[in-house]
């Protein structure tokens, strides 16, 4: 997974698109800042906050992935560890900000 290329992406989606990036190390899907606002809006994935890319971070298993082909209009494959789903409608960005505080109070309060 490329940074530049996730941060370029989520600081372009059209209110409308949710981009999963595959780690093989995890076996888990990824989904980045509006991606996994958006992605909380069709299911219920595991969220977290990635520290280094400073944006909340949605972790997808593969059986997920069948969900967003069902519940999105339209599915781009675009590489072998890239995907690209389009909503129905677009969501815009309202209440991001507050999900995000809400992300990232859960990740800070976790205690080791």
């Amino acid at each position: 997974m490329d940074k530049e290329i996730i941060i370029k992406q989520e600081g372009s989606n059209d209110g409308r698109s949710i981009f999963l990036y595959y780690d093989s190390m995890a076996g888990v899907y990824l989904a980045y800042g509006l991606s996994a606002y958006y992605t909380t809006l069709v299911m219920d994935p595991y969220m977290s906050y990635s520290e280094e890319m400073q944006m909340p971070v949605a972790l997808l298993r593969k059986k997920h992935i069948l969900y967003l082909r069902q519940s999105t209009k339209k599915a781009e494959h675009k590489q072998k560890d890239f995907y690209k789903f389009v909503l129905n409608a677009p969501v815009g960005d309202a209440g991001y900000e507050r999900w995000v505080q809400k992300i990232l109070e859960k990740h800070n309060t976790l205690s080791y």
